[in-house]
């Protein structure tokens, strides 16, 4: 028996948005410099995961509107900083609109000339190797060039119930 066709018009958005607020997702920086003006660009996900070993890939989605994405792509590579649970500035930051977002924002420069977030619990530098539209989001793969974990331990930031917060293991 086949599965009956999806029928996106039985699902209202809100609805949707409401059940999946009941997931709690980690929360990841997406930074890179342009490489024409040198300016860095950054914007936050609750997307990124695994997605494979061998090779070692990652994946996030971001909105197809999103005004960030489009300037982090064209540098072919970028990073990732998993942001801890005292970050949330940093979060609000790269989450709103505008220009230069790290201006305000401590960051290094890694091997590949991405910019880590200090402060984060690890980073990972990657390069595109894949991008396609879902629904209304651009899906990206990319591979993992190098990661560093954090030298200091720290709860991740999570974001759960249109809130922030942080894990903590029960005793």
């Amino acid at each position: 028996m086949s599965a009956p066709a999806l029928e996106s018009s039985r699902i209202v958005s809100d609805t949707y948005r409401a059940v999946m607020r009941h997931l709690p997702t980690g929360v990841a920086a997406v930074c890179a410099t342009d490489p024409i003006t040198g300016v860095q660009n950054g914007m936050v996900v609750g997307t990124f995961a695994s997605l494979s070993m061998e090779p070692a890939l990652v994946t996030f989605s971001v909105m197809h509107s999103s005004a960030s994405w489009p300037k982090i792509a064209t540098s072919g590579t970028f990073s990732v900083s998993l942001l801890a649970e005292d970050q949330q500035q940093v979060c609000k930051a790269l989450s709103a609109k505008g220009e230069d977002k790290l201006r305000n924002i401590a960051w290094s420069e890694s091997a590949w000339g991405t910019p880590h977030l200090n402060g984060s619990l690890a980073w990972f530098d990657c390069r595109i190797e894949q991008q396609f539209t879902a629904g209304d989001h651009v899906v990206v793969i990319a591979g993992v060039l190098d990661m560093t974990p954090a030298e200091r331990a720290s709860s991740p930031l999570i974001f759960h119930g249109g809130r922030f917060g942080s894990f903590r293991e029960a005793a």
